[in-house]
């Protein structure tokens, strides 16, 4: 793989991460402002598109692509209320969280035989 395919894919992960942490920062606040998002989502929308599209193997990378469709059909859908685009977006983003923390987090197994005196 060439220097410049990984750093190109290095860029797209990272905004489509972005991407995820601005969503979830703006959906999860209680004075919840449904143009702000709409502005934020498209702008950085617009830069995902400008870059080369990329292979996505990874169960987390593929929600996230998945997620950022997801988000630019639901704000073009006309037919949904604004709280519900967000209770649907909402709820992606805690799912994609949760399956990310999931494989971080390990269970400690034999809690009782691990003691260190």
């Amino acid at each position: 793989m060439k220097i410049e395919d990984k750093t190109l894919r290095v860029k797209h992960m990272r905004l489509l991460e972005k991407f995820l942490k601005s969503s979830a920062s703006i959906l999860k606040l209680e004075n919840f402002n449904y143009e702000l998002f709409k502005i934020r989502a498209n702008k950085i929308y617009d830069l995902i598109q400008n870059l080369k599209e990329i292979r996505v193997d990874s169960s987390y990378l593929k929600s996230l692509k998945n997620f950022t469709e997801l988000t630019m059909k639901t704000l073009n859908d006309e037919e949904l209320k604004e709280d519900e685009k967000r209770n649907i977006l909402l709820k992606e983003v805690n799912l994609i969280q949760k399956n990310r923390n999931k494989r971080t987090y390990k269970k400690q197994k034999h809690k009782k035989e691990n003691h260190e005196y």
